[in-house]
């Protein structure tokens, strides 16, 4: 799972899985769809923060320094995805309301509103979930490439930290590079978070076949020169909840 804090858990194709007709009536009305799953990441992420510094300040590891941290070690749920994406269309019908005054816009609200409310009860219900060892997702690896004997190629990459207890956070975006011909990939990762001790390189021809290329996270400031794709794992989507915070309770895993 994703942290809360690596970026909006939905994206505007998300949101058709739940009003089919979003995508035209944000053209229509004029909405910034991407700027209102921002709003409503801000919204949840307050919520969140206040659930637990309300109902958790006896359990909650974090809290003391909880105004500090904020949010920034809440993983993604399923349960949260889904109040992440109700509550952005209610956001979305609340302004297109605003905008017409049409009825059928205050009935979508109004509906939106009430199950974003629904799902914001099942997130607390099943819990709010904590990673111990918090590991943000990586930016985009540093591609280039040295004189050797592959052909041509268009290589997608993604990488990901990796911390001491063997962790690892959410992969970085897909970019893509083109090698010459007669040459060989490099990738280097970005500046790493202070909680890294490691990272991993995920590559493949095509952006949803990426697999792991190294056997162990490879140190800091490591470089890797490709010879030949190998098949590895497929990226993970990051960290599982540690410690769940249920409605003032804490229940830690295992």
């Amino acid at each position: 799972m994703a942290l809360l804090t690596d970026g909006n858990p939905n994206t505007t194709e998300s949101l058709r899985v739940y009003e089919t007709e979003i995508l035209s009536l944000a053209n229509i009305e004029m909405i910034d769809l991407d700027a209102k799953l921002g709003l409503a990441l801000d919204e949840v992420s307050y919520a969140v923060l206040d659930t637990l510094m309300d109902h958790a300040r006896t359990t909650d590891p974090q809290a003391l320094v909880r105004r500090l941290t904020g949010v920034s070690d809440v993983v993604v749920t399923p349960q949260l995805r889904r109040w992440h994406a109700l509550h952005t269309l209610e956001t979305v019908y609340r302004d297109a309301f605003n905008n017409q005054l049409n009825d059928r816009y205050q009935m979508k609200w109004d509906e939106y509103r009430e199950l974003s409310g629904d799902a914001r009860d099942q997130t607390v219900r099943y819990g709010i979930g904590l990673a111990s060892t918090p590991i943000p997702r990586a930016g985009l690896p540093l591609l280039s490439s040295v004189a050797g004997v592959n052909p041509a190629t268009v290589y997608y990459a993604r990488v990901s930290w990796v911390a001491a207890n063997g962790q690892e956070g959410s992969p970085s975006l897909v970019t893509a590079y083109e090698t010459s011909d007669g040459s060989l990939l490099v990738a280097q990762a970005p500046a790493a978070p202070v909680v890294a001790t490691g990272w991993n390189l995920y590559l493949g021809l095509a952006d949803s076949s990426v697999t792991l290329q190294n056997p162990s996270p490879m140190a800091l400031g490591q470089a890797f020169t490709l010879g030949a794709l190998v098949a590895g794992a497929a990226p993970r989507d990051g960290q599982t909840g540690d410690i769940w915070i249920i409605g003032g309770r804490s229940l830690r895993r295992g």
